[in-house]
């Protein structure tokens, strides 16, 4: 599954979907947002690269989905906005791995979409 925006906005997951064991998100002068709230993950880790240069991706998880978010920035940022659990969830939960790389733009993991 691929979300790319280049001098636009693309935005995915606004119905029930099957993203598959890795997304890509880019954003080149524009924006790229993905919604996981719907999506029908398959088993374990779900693998999403988000690049975004003078751009910005923003990742859309519901509340209870474990998300680990790394990568690199230059001249960017990248940022988990959810509140922290206030339990741990079990190893075996549906999760995914967020690598941002972001120059001069930004990626967002957040549980509300841009429209919310």
């Amino acid at each position: 599954m691929n979300s790319i925006a280049i001098f636009a906005a693309s935005k995915v997951g606004d119905r029930p979907w099957r993203p598959g064991k890795k997304v890509w998100s880019i954003a080149i002068f524009g924006a790229s947002e993905i919604d996981f709230r719907q999506a029908e993950l398959e088993e374990n880790v779900t693998q999403v690269v988000a690049f975004s240069m003078f751009g910005a991706s923003k990742i859309v998880v519901p509340p209870d989905m474990p998300v680990t978010l790394s990568g690199f920035s230059m001249f960017g940022a990248r940022s988990d906005k959810r509140p922290q659990p206030k339990k741990a969830l079990p190893a075996s939960a549906k999760a995914l791995r967020v690598n941002a790389i972001s120059i001069l733009g930004a990626c967002a993991v957040a549980e509300k979409s841009t429209d919310s």
